[in-house]
């Protein structure tokens, strides 16, 4: 039977403020190295969902009341719990303690460390709420600020944690009865002590939404209190979370003295504690004007990734790794120079390019740049590796993936294994080397999205410590160990006609959409057919520059013209929902020979790039330097043959050499080429 602990503290009151005087922190951000842990807590922090932790406030808000005392907390508790579960947590407990004749409930889930280390770091909110009148467990209180933001950000942190492979355990607890006096977190930490728990860590968070202007945040450390032997430890940690601030977002942190909230119990024991606290005092506070719309959910999300980094960078493995002097790089486009996080375009590396042919086919060169992969027949993919380390890395492996074309890809799920090769060759410092070729056959249209993935002892990428699900494009910017090529070049006549099929994607939660199609480098008599699923055109908050032409109870159709850059923004993609976008392109009669027209596919998902595709659109006219295939008939024929001449535009296809040509499925001419014909075709 659960006993009521005998410890007493006042009602909380965070308006009563400490007498010591803040201190602004003196961190700054420091440069990035290219190497863990940098790359590994960006790619986690940007994870952070601003419309998740949105979503989380408004179902938070939407209890009559959160009040302690009342019917609904028990709903709340399973509430809380239940996301646990929807996140994978097995290791689940329902601290249950009573409290003046109140049964309660404290929620915790627990993240197991891969390491043998015994200690844990946990991070707590409450959820439980009141407004003017303390006692009143009838009235309606959204309780958005306090502490539904803080609850939010404990969720979302642990959704990104449940899937990532740390040094110690990670426990999230979340408090009934914090309003009463820290009834919950009383009681929870007496459990702790009494059974021995290694908690080396304590995060609170509580009111960390209102924030009208600027990006001050208070973090909160120990100085003085019950105990003293954990104030220096407290107030590294708290520098630490200081740091990680600067380094990952664009808050401005001071420190303050923890007070008032329920990390007190455990400071009492000994245990070193900080928190976080919004630093502009919110008139909302315990009235029922603390709503959903008064939080400022970006600035939620911002301490989220604080919060995160912090937590990532005192348990994960990464961080404990020394700086080995080696740091190999894929380039994401020709200027990029492995300095991380990368630049746009990201996707458009000149270190992964595919060759039709053997490398001891006569006259192959495998250096000899990218050529768009052929269908049913074996191709050989090649990875460039640069080190711009120190240290010369004796070797490096490289893993090659594809994916079908699309923007939004998740990794892994959405891409298969081409190869891996283990290189004999040293990278020495400002060097590369080339590893492959990967041999594989495509199976589908148009081109391969290829991904490349390099590591060696001393640089590891940041899929060895995440075993979850990431947007692919996170690794891209923010691993410089991780090259991406998804363009595809098309070379066309004028007066051409191709068709591109783009799939899009959500991601492992709901998302807010936003896609871009460019075609601002096409002359303007090019013509552009958007056929998109009807569901998304109506679910766009606003559509531009585009031309509505049909619409069907599927599909709809819209015009854009070369010039111009058409956008449908906001419209909501569920979990791991994918949607096929059609383009035919009308290629211009004034393009001019030989040059490149890019058209870019870009799916902003919930604020940022969740992927882009490139289709490279090459200008050919009349030319000796190419041959000239027919779609009707599937054969190719030179520039001057009276066949060719009578081809009309939306017919042919250039290509270079008939090797090209026959494997992708056309035959010589039987009138300019009866050498290559081989069906006797007349």
């Amino acid at each position: 039977m659960p006993i009521e602990p005998l410890e007493i503290y006042p009602i909380p009151d965070k308006r009563n403020k400490p007498a010591e005087p803040p201190v602004r922190a003196t961190a700054v951000k420091r440069k990035w190295t290219g190497t863990l842990p940098d790359k590994f807590i960006a790619t986690l922090v940007e994870q952070i969902s601003e419309s998740e932790i949105t979503a989380m406030v408004n179902l938070l808000s939407s209890f009559h009341t959160r009040h302690t005392k009342s019917s609904y907390i028990s709903q709340v508790a399973d509430w809380v719990k239940n996301r646990f579960v929807s996140y994978g947590y097995t290791d689940l407990f329902e601290h249950v303690y009573i409290r003046d004749g109140y049964t309660l409930k404290n929620i915790v889930a627990t993240k197991k460390g891969a390491g043998s280390t015994g200690e844990t770091i946990m991070l707590c909110a409450h959820y439980d709420c009141i407004m003017e009148h303390g006692n009143d467990a009838t009235a309606k209180a959204p309780g958005a600020d306090d502490n539904a933001s803080g609850v939010a950000a404990l969720l979302e942190i642990a959704r990104i944690i449940a899937l990532t492979s740390l040094a110690d355990d990670v426990m999230f607890v979340a408090f009934s009865g914090e309003e009463q006096g820290m009834w919950g977190s009383t009681a929870y930490a007496q459990y702790v002590m009494d059974n021995a728990v290694n908690i080396k860590r304590v995060i609170n968070l509580d009111m960390i939404g209102y924030a009208p202007t600027g990006s001050s945040i208070y973090v909160e450390q120990d100085m003085g209190n019950m105990q003293a032997s954990n104030d220096a430890a407290s107030q590294q940690f708290a520098s630490v979370m200081a740091q990680m601030g600067a380094d990952y977002t664009d808050l401005e942190v001071s420190f303050g003295n923890i007070y008032s909230s329920d990390y007190m119990p455990f400071e009492a024991r000994g245990y070193v504690c900080i928190g976080v606290y919004e630093k502009i005092e919110n008139p909302n506070y315990h009235t029922s004007n603390d709503t959903p719309e008064k939080v400022n959910y970006s600035f939620i999300s911002r301490v989220a990734k604080m919060v995160l980094a912090t937590l990532v960078w005192e348990t994960s493995f990464p961080s404990t790794q020394p700086d080995s002097g080696i740091d190999l790089y894929i380039r994401d486009n020709p200027s990029d120079d492995g300095n991380q996080p990368s630049q746009s375009p990201h996707w458009i590396s000149p270190d992964i390019w595919v060759r039709n042919n053997p490398p001891d086919t006569p006259g192959e060169n495998f250096l000899d740049g990218h050529q768009a992969p052929i269908n049913d027949i074996p191709n050989y993919l090649y990875v460039r590796v640069h080190n711009r380390g120190t240290t010369p890395a004796p070797s490096c492996t490289v893993h090659a993936y594809r994916c079908n074309p699309s923007t939004g890809m998740i990794w892994p799920a959405h891409f298969t294994p081409i190869g891996s090769v283990t290189g004999t060759q040293v990278v020495m410092p400002g060097s590369s080397v080339v590893e492959g070729p990967f041999i594989w056959t495509p199976q589908i249209t148009g081109h391969e999205c290829l991904l490349a993935v390099a590591s060696t002892e001393g640089d590891q990428p940041v899929t060895k410590y995440y075993s979850g699900s990431v947007d692919h494009s996170l690794l891209v910017r923010f691993d410089n160990n991780v090259g991406q090529r998804n363009v595809a070049p098309q070379p066309s006549v004028p007066g051409g006609k191709m068709k591109v099929s783009v799939m899009i994607r959500g991601n492992t939660i709901q998302t807010k959409n936003t896609l871009t199609i460019d075609a601002a480098p096409f002359p303007d008599d090019t013509a552009i057919d958007v056929r998109i699923p009807k569901r998304i055109h109506d679910a766009a908050d606003s559509i531009s520059e585009f031309v509505s032409v049909k619409s069907t109870d599927r599909f709809c159709n819209l015009k854009l013209k070369g010039g111009h850059s058409g956008t449908l923004e906001d419209f909501d993609l569920d979990k791991n929902e994918t949607a096929s976008i059609l383009f035919t392109i009308d290629f211009s009669y004034e393009a001019e020979h030989g040059k490149t027209y890019p058209l870019e596919i870009t799916q902003i998902q919930d604020g940022r790039i969740a992927g882009r595709y490139t289709v490279e659109i090459i200008a050919v006219k009349e030319s000796d330097d190419w041959l000239y295939g027919n779609l009707r008939t599937k054969e190719v024929h030179l520039l001057n043959c009276e066949w060719r001449i009578k081809m009309k535009p939306h017919n042919v296809t250039p290509v270079k050499n008939i090797q090209e040509a026959k494997a992708r499925g056309y035959d010589g001419c039987a009138y300019c080429m009866p050498t290559e014909n081989t069906d006797n075709k007349t």
